[in-house]
């Protein structure tokens, strides 16, 4: 008898010490040697509600606790507030301090009760609060800017070009009394051109107030920390370090892509610490079918530079999810002409 627990005693050991082991090496292969072999929550999101917007020229404004913001590209003073239930939806018309410009890009972004119309191909931004709906020239005629994200009231990270030779750079620019800006002259690497292979998506993170610029054809993205004032490089999942794209001179010194591009992320979100992409690429064992039915959204704790887990965003009536913003309760997407929402899991 004593033999037999002996045995069973051993046995449980040798079994939970395997176990262990297993674990730990996985663990290791998903944070160090990068296999690009992704871990699915099952039902991360779930009860999908939708709400029918008409058309599909809407992109997210913004979200604060109880309403999502909807700009629209081809009506650009327009900001549609939608409750979080997907019950109310109140459309508003922006109004500026001025009526005697010609704008080329202009956007709506909304941080908590504030928001700002800019275009940086004048460049100029405005400021408002979403109480009534009015704008004032903030900023103008100081740094031309093709992204632009608030990190507070009034500070803001942009990607701009260079005058000598077009490539990207990013920057801070801090309206106050004065405004003044600081470009980061080193923190976007360059492949080939500085163009095409730095592109990118820029977001801002209104809980922790930090900055993440994610390449769109690299396993790369980079963090910007408020407190040294500086951007540090971080990985993602996969394993396309150099950007695959091909590029082509015109004659008249133009250039463009000669060749589809090796896209590897699309839009990006970051919140309370968490990095989410939105993947174009299929890590390794994963079924190609899903394709056809969902989107890969993969997140990262971006100040360990750590990946936490992947989910899927189903599609709907065959158009995937274009752009997304989240909280601690609700994933938000367009998706065709739809909003949707989704619960998210309560392990989140």
């Amino acid at each position: 008898m004593k033999q037999k627990i002996i045995y069973i005693t051993l046995t449980i050991t040798i079994a939970t010490t395997l176990v262990l082991v297993l674990f730990f090496t996985s663990e290791h292969l998903m944070k160090k040697e990068n296999p690009f072999v992704r871990r699915f929550l099952p039902h991360h999101i779930d009860k999908a509600e939708y709400l029918d917007l008409g058309v599909n020229s809407y992109y997210i404004a913004g979200l604060t606790q109880d309403t999502i913001y909807l700009g629209n590209y081809t009506v650009p003073l327009l900001i549609t507030a939608v409750s979080n239930d997907l019950k109310t939806k109140v459309e508003h018309q922006i109004k500026l301090d001025e009526t005697e410009r010609s704008f080329r890009s202009l956007l709506v972004r909304v941080q908590n009760d504030t928001f700002f119309v800019s275009d940086g191909s004048i460049p100029i931004i405005y400021r408002g609060n979403t109480t009534d709906s009015f704008a004032h020239k903030f900023m103008t005629e100081t740094i031309y800017f093709s992204l632009l994200q608030p990190l507070t009231e009034n500070t803001f990270l942009f990607r701009s070009q260079r005058a000598s030779n077009g490539e990207h750079v990013l920057g801070k620019l801090l309206v106050a009394d004065t405004v003044s800006f600081k470009l980061f002259e080193d923190a976007l690497q360059k492949q080939m051109d500085g163009v095409f292979d730095t592109d990118g998506q820029l977001v801002t993170d209104q809980k922790t107030h930090q900055g993440i610029y994610t390449y769109t054809y690299r396993n790369q993205y980079l963090v910007y920390r408020s407190q040294s004032n500086t951007f540090t490089q971080c990985k993602t999942i996969d394993t396309t370090t150099l950007a695959k794209i091909q590029i082509t001179q015109l004659a008249n010194g133009d250039r463009k892509m000669s060749a589809p591009p090796h896209k590897v992320n699309a839009k990006t979100y970051a919140y309370n610490g968490k990095l989410y992409i939105k993947s174009e690429l299929l890590g390794k064992n994963e079924p190609k079918s899903m394709w056809n039915q969902a989107s890969i959204i993969d997140v990262y704790d971006y100040n360990k530079n750590e990946y936490l887990y992947s989910f899927y965003a189903y599609d709907h009536q065959k158009d995937k999810i274009k752009e997304f913003v989240l909280n601690e309760s609700y994933f938000y997407g367009l998706v065709g002409n739809s909003l949707v929402r989704y619960e998210i899991g309560k392990w989140e």
